[in-house]
């Protein structure tokens, strides 16, 4: 449920499922198609292998979003490479 503050800003309520078990990950690979969808996964190198342990598909706009979240928290804004910044 969601409801106003003071300050009318929306809270939402973050419905926690405690059965989702946490996974460490080493890799995360990232796909945008065409049209706009991006396909994410998260994956861990064992001894045994390479293991997929997540995957997911969102909107190009909401990845930005996501990879703007996590710079934020972790304090890192990474710039372009030279690569990419010759072709604008």
């Amino acid at each position: 449920m969601s409801s106003n503050n003071n300050k009318g800003q929306k809270i939402v309520e973050l419905h926690v499922d405690n059965s989702l078990k946490n996974t460490w990950v080493d890799n995360i690979h990232m796909a945008v198609r065409d049209d706009d969808i991006s396909l994410v996964r998260l994956s861990t190198n064992l001894p045994e292998g390479l293991f997929e342990q997540l995957r997911f598909l969102t909107s190009k706009k909401r990845l930005i979003e996501f990879v703007d979240i996590i710079c934020s928290t972790i304090n890192y804004y990474p710039s372009a490479p030279d690569s990419l910044k010759n072709k604008k």
